[in-house]
């Protein structure tokens, strides 16, 4: 269902999409999220099919999702997404997800490049799009900055590896960004994805990865002002940053 300049759904939680808790996943909810976004572009025209033809599409390099709570199953949510602001090669998003009751469950914000997919290149966002989406809404995150922690220069990390397969990989040849944070959780430690809850994730992508290559990932354990934090750096065979990921629990 479209709204003005903007996207809405009502969705249910499917048993495929849980963790071992019994609520939706963090790489189930990017899934939905990316899911979302899809469907509003579809809704204007803009779908995967056109951009293709067009030697076009849009790539996320940024992720904020603040969690009052994950849906649970078989819970109804629903969703709102809208394009927040658009310039030249960039957009932001948001999303809101609320439940049955009409409370609030999460607030979401991403920011988008548009991407010459044969030159593997950012474009410029074409006028008449940039009016479709509409680019002077309200952010779901007041004043969002998408900032990240830099590395410890201290401290030993959680040390894996992870070879990208054909099953991480997408449309656009590379590794989905969902894949990135599904090895991001497999790295934080038991007794915090045991006993805590996510509230917070912060993810930015930097660099693509294709299948065959080699992903180092390095896990720190923080503890911050608000509880516990996991942050996560993807390096690729040269040790060039990939990915980074910040995830509040408490």
């Amino acid at each position: 269902m479209m709204v003005e300049k903007g996207y809405e759904e009502d969705l249910k939680t499917n048993y495929f999409q849980l963790d071992g808790k019994g609520r939706m996943s963090p790489a189930a909810l990017l899934a939905t999220l990316q899911d979302a976004a899809i469907a509003h572009s579809d809704g204007l025209g803009y779908t995967p099919a056109y951009l293709m033809e067009q030697e076009r599409g849009w790539a996320v390099v940024n992720w904020h999702i603040r969690v009052h709570r994950m849906p649970a199953h078989p819970e109804a949510y629903h969703l709102e997404t809208w394009s927040c602001r658009c310039r030249r090669m960039q957009a932001e998003r948001g999303f809101f997800l609320y439940d049955s009751r009409g409370e609030r469950m999460m607030e979401v914000m991403s920011r988008w490049v548009y991407m010459d997919t044969a030159r593997r290149r950012p474009a410029n966002v074409p006028e008449s799009m940039i009016e479709a989406y509409g680019d002077k809404q309200m952010p779901a995150i007041e004043n969002e900055k998408f900032l990240m922690p830099r590395e410890p220069e201290e401290g030993t990390p959680i040390q894996s590896f992870v070879r990208v397969t054909r099953r991480d990989t997408d449309t656009n040849g590379h590794a989905n960004n969902v894949k990135y944070l599904e090895w991001v959780m497999d790295d934080v430690p038991d007794e915090i994805y045991d006993s805590m809850e996510t509230k917070d994730i912060r993810m930015v992508y930097r660099k693509e990865c294709r299948r065959g290559d080699l992903v180092e990932l390095r896990t720190y354990v923080i503890d911050g002002p608000e509880g516990k934090e996991t942050w996560t750096f993807l390096l690729d065979e040269e040790g060039k940053t990939i990915a980074e990921a910040a995830i509040l629990w408490n």
